[in-house]
């Protein structure tokens, strides 16, 4: 008996910190999410602007980035969301258990977040390196 509750008490302290873990990348997503649309609104403000040679081969490139990391952000936002889905469609189960499957779909998406956290980071770089050449 004394096995099951402390089992019980793991599982929903496990699913308390993945939970709140998923929040906090959502909320980071959709902050990423309206960056790209402000790197998105103004790369489509340079699109007519008669750059160099060079300056349209770096806008041609980091436009490709940015596109890459939307499509990437929206993938992973809906991925999380469906996690959420199903933790609480599963914890309405009477004998519900986080096991080593919500472990390693949890811990993916915590590799995919992180790797997306860090292009992004770059690609933000990028975009405003970019402006300053632009700029100058």
């Amino acid at each position: 008996m004394a096995t099951v509750l402390l089992e019980s008490k793991t599982s929903s302290l496990k699913f308390e910190l993945y939970h709140r873990e998923n929040l906090q990348w959502l909320s980071n997503l959709h902050f990423i999410h309206d960056e790209i649309k402000y790197f998105e609104t103004w790369m489509e403000h340079l699109r007519d602007l008669n750059l160099s040679k060079q300056l349209q081969n770096e806008w041609i490139a980091l436009e490709e980035q940015i596109l890459q990391e939307r499509i990437e952000t929206q993938a992973l936002l809906k991925a999380i969301e469906h996690e959420e889905y199903l933790f609480g469609l599963e914890t309405q189960q009477k004998d519900f258990q986080l096991g080593e499957e919500h472990y390693l779909k949890h811990r993916n998406l915590r590799v995919r977040f992180r790797a997306l956290e860090k292009d992004f980071h770059a690609s933000k770089h990028s975009f405003y390196e970019f402006m300053t050449d632009i700029m100058n």
